[in-house]
């Protein structure tokens, strides 16, 4: 009884691995992953659901959409300028970096011939290819362009902008209040916009000098960012109005539309983008902006590298340098940077 409780056990999920195509569940059942008798689109999601996503993995939203992206792009290009996946030659793979190079930014592009290395890797291992076509996929060398000069009283003016963006008339007060709490946290902290997403109130710690988040950030690392007196005062005033107005949400970034969820990226970017309207603004300001303009404003007031890289959650020292680099390479930055109150 328990062996044929575990065997049905194991078909299940076997059948969520394969997303129920009886082709590819066959496919599955041997000792080898048989990846002969499927299309290019069933050997992408076997690929997908033994590779990339197994059932027992963890991965975020986001890494699902990018390597979703990357996939897709793959696909379209074997399937509109080569002779299929099976018959993939060199040539194919240098035309494929070719047009990822022309078409992506350096690390859109790096994320993309990684994952056609991947999937090579995965292809040669699986006896589908007889040679591995992943040792042609270089990664191709192109400048990165210099990053625009930040303008810190731009950025300023348009996180103030955030509690003017505020259309609705139902809780009005209470809306901008949370967007000015945003607006502030982004110019202040430097977190990342999917980090700020995720902060609840509970995060909020003091100790014997300061007030501080407990951040989680990338690969589930955790660090102490500290709070201006006017940012913990404006969560406070916010977490209480809330209170007054019964709002029930653990996330400072509250949702109006879901209760106990924080607002999407895409409501974040929506918000920036209406508050750089806001300030009549010709340049584009996505979130990641006022990261960006923290790090460099740390730099430029001489805070060392590794102090930087540590409050901002780098994982590597040479991304924090790079930011340093750019900064070099711009005229008069220095003239620009003002103190935060």
């Amino acid at each position: 009884m328990e062996i044929d409780k575990r065997q049905e056990m194991f078909e299940m999920a076997l059948e969520e691995m394969a997303g129920a195509n009886p082709r590819i569940v066959d496919a599955l059942r041997k000792d080898h992953i048989d990846l002969e008798t499927l299309s290019a689109i069933e050997i992408i999601e076997v690929f997908w659901a033994t590779e990339l996503f197994p059932i027992y993995a963890e991965k975020s939203p986001h890494t699902r959409r990018a390597y979703k992206q990357d996939l897709e792009f793959i696909l379209n290009f074997v399937m509109t300028n080569s002779e299929g996946l099976k018959r993939l030659t060199v040539l194919d793979v240098h035309r494929y970096l070719f047009e990822v190079n022309e078409k992506y930014a350096p690390r859109s592009a790096k994320r993309k011939n990684n994952m056609l290395k991947r999937l090579l890797t995965y292809l040669h291992v699986n006896h589908y290819h007889q040679h591995n076509l992943a040792f042609h996929v270089k990664n191709q060398r192109r400048p990165e362009p210099i990053r625009r000069e930040i303008d810190f009283e731009e950025v300023e003016r348009i996180a103030k902008a955030f509690r003017h963006t505020v259309k609705r008339t139902k809780n009005k007060e209470l809306i901008e209040l949370r967007n000015e709490t945003i607006g502030y946290l982004l110019l202040t902290t430097g977190m990342r916009a999917t980090e700020l997403l995720s902060v609840k109130f509970t995060d909020v710690r003091r100790n014997q000098t300061t007030f501080y988040l407990e951040v989680k950030g990338k690969r589930d690392k955790w660090r102490r960012v500290p709070l201006t007196e006017k940012a913990s005062y404006l969560i406070n005033r916010l977490q209480t109005l809330m209170m007054i107005e019964e709002i029930n949400s653990p996330f400072i970034a509250f949702s109006m539309k879901k209760s106990d969820k924080a607002m999407t990226y895409e409501a974040l970017r929506l918000m920036t983008h209406n508050a750089v309207n806001h300030v009549e603004t010709e340049e584009s300001t996505p979130p990641h902006w006022f990261r960006r303009s923290y790090i460099t404003k740390l730099l430029a007031n001489g805070n060392p590298l590794i102090s930087v890289m540590q409050v901002v959650g780098h994982e590597s020292i040479n991304t924090t340098n790079g930011y340093l680099q750019s900064m070099n390479k711009l005229s008069n930055i220095s003239n620009t940077v003002l103190p935060y109150e």
